[in-house]
């Protein structure tokens, strides 16, 4: 019963979460993206423009949404494992 209660309130969160407007979505100005798509190869050294904003101006950005998502995974294994411990 208690999972069930779970599943309904994240379900239920989800639905609340895409009813807001997507209208905080980033916008780049036109000189930072000029500067992006110009200066690439001489900053990086990347012979493709999407691998250097990816993986060179955005590591951080990256590296923290990667460990965001192992920590998310991680407990979400611990308490479908530890579901019917009582302590």
């Amino acid at each position: 019963m208690r999972r069930k209660g779970i599943a309904l309130l994240m379900v239920s969160l989800f639905i609340l979460v895409l009813q807001f407007p997507v209208s905080s979505i980033e916008t780049i100005s036109e000189q930072v993206s000029t500067y992006y798509t110009t200066h690439f190869q001489n900053d990086t050294g990347a012979s493709n423009a999407v691998t250097a904003i990816y993986l060179n101006y955005r590591v951080f950005d990256t590296l923290f949404e990667a460990l965001l998502l192992l920590v998310s995974i991680i407990g979400i294994i611990h308490f479908s494992r530890h579901e019917g411990d009582i302590e």
